[in-house]
């Protein structure tokens, strides 16, 4: 049939196709049941232990389409496929390294702190160990990544009596596989994070007796500018985007349905909120906190097996039911999903050209097969519109001839 002919007689039609847009997801880890649910944070909705982690999961990330989930107790790197919701690949980390946390240092490469053998493992998301380093301190825990700098914590645990010495911050050369400066901060610290002003805030839990606190830190310098006292037993720290640090501080483990605590700080004025003394309360056992917007954190309360969403003055949004033992999570963004097709690429032939608008029109109007899917995204869809239709087509045509704009992006 002639191509001008079928592009005239479609104008007369309209055809819309559900895009079948990925919405944002939380995926938790349940520390107790070594297992992963999944939260439909637009729908509110919670699929429990829907994949069998490995022994002692404590970390996960999220790359793309794949989460990439650390199991301390059988020393290895689960790779689920959040697209096809399957696990895809188990990395060997190496017998008895307890890996304790990982983060993406450059595209495609983690880094990984081994708490047992106070080394850090540089591996690809393919599962290639790059190598293994001594971490030049005792016990590394959490990381944050400034540009071609890693910082992480040493927590200087003593075996003998199970008590902290004086933890450190190091500074590590992702180009150079190697530790190039060390600041002494507080008792334990167990977590990290980057604050307004570009420093580093490390949340200090001390040595669980009611004596925790927060270091801040220049990282330039590596120095600490400022310490404040929170008391009780923080382990995790985060600060939001409109300036409020939470800290993820423990309690409400005995008797059962007691609450748990959240510590918040002033992060400009560096003034403490809330603490020891009136903490923010929420379900038991907070362990971890991440963002969940720009003024509210997630809760993952290991106690009650329940993820509360949390803003800085202690109001309750919302709360999920997770599985045993909630203890930490990532949240997979829709732009997070990458496509291996361009806009425009019907037929999925890798280019764009006449055949694309002709199996686009044939796909609308007389019965074809489907456009290729691309994990979800709307391929055709050329004008980022929403929806596909004629003017999809149009758009096509006046590229490809007549100088058109080019496909919009994903």
């Amino acid at each position: 049939m002639n191509h001008r002919l079928l592009v005239c007689l479609s104008i007369t039609l309209l055809i819309l196709i559900d895009p079948s847009i990925k919405a944002d997801d939380l995926f938790v880890i349940n520390g107790l049941a070594e297992t992963l649910s999944e939260v439909d944070l637009d729908e509110g909705t919670v699929q429990n232990n829907i994949l069998t982690l490995g022994l002692y999961p404590n970390d996960i990330i999220i790359i793309r389409d794949s989460a990439y989930i650390l199991n301390s107790g059988s020393d290895d790197l689960y790779v689920y496929d959040l697209i096809d919701q399957q696990l895809v690949n188990v990395h060997d980390i190496g017998s008895g390294r307890n890996p304790y946390r990982l983060i993406e240092v450059d595209t495609d490469t983690l880094l990984i702190t081994n708490w047992y053998t106070s080394t850090l493992t540089k591996m690809t998301i393919s599962g290639e160990i790059i190598g293994e380093y001594d971490a030049s301190g005792d016990y590394p825990q959490g990381m944050l990544v400034m540009g071609d700098t890693t910082y992480f914590t040493t927590v200087a645990f003593v075996w003998q009596d199970t008590s902290y010495n004086e933890g450190a911050v190091m500074a590590w050369d992702n180009s150079g596989d190697s530790a190039v400066a060390v600041c002494p901060v507080g008792d334990n610290p167990n977590d990290l994070t980057l604050g307004p002003d570009g420093d580093l805030w490390v949340c200090c839990t001390g040595q669980y007796d009611g004596t925790g606190s927060v270091y801040i830190v220049d990282p330039l310098l590596m120095a600490v500018e400022d310490s404040i006292l929170t008391g009780g037993d923080p382990t995790d720290i985060i600060i939001t985007d409109n300036g409020v640090v939470f800290l993820a501080a423990g309690g409400g483990w005995w008797p059962s349905g007691s609450s748990g605590y959240l510590f918040t700080i002033d992060a400009v004025t560096r003034t403490l909120l809330h603490g020891s003394t009136d903490p923010i309360l929420t379900d038991g056992g907070p362990m971890t906190v991440i963002a969940a917007s720009d003024s509210t954190v997630f809760s993952f309360n290991f106690a009650a097996n329940t993820v509360t969403e949390v803003d800085s003055g202690g109001v309750e949004i919302r709360s999920f039911d997770g599985g045993d033992g909630v203890q930490t999570g990532a949240i997979w963004f829709e732009s997070q999903v990458v496509c291996e097709y361009a806009r425009g690429d019907a037929d999925g032939s890798g280019g764009i050209d006449i055949d694309d608008v002709v199996y686009l029109i044939s796909y609308l109007f007389a019965g074809g097969p489907e456009p290729v899917q691309c994990k979800g995204v709307v391929v055709t869809d050329v004008n980022c519109s929403g929806v596909v239709d004629i003017d999809d087509i149009v758009y096509l045509i006046q590229w490809l001839y007549a100088g058109g704009p080019e496909p919009c992006e994903y």
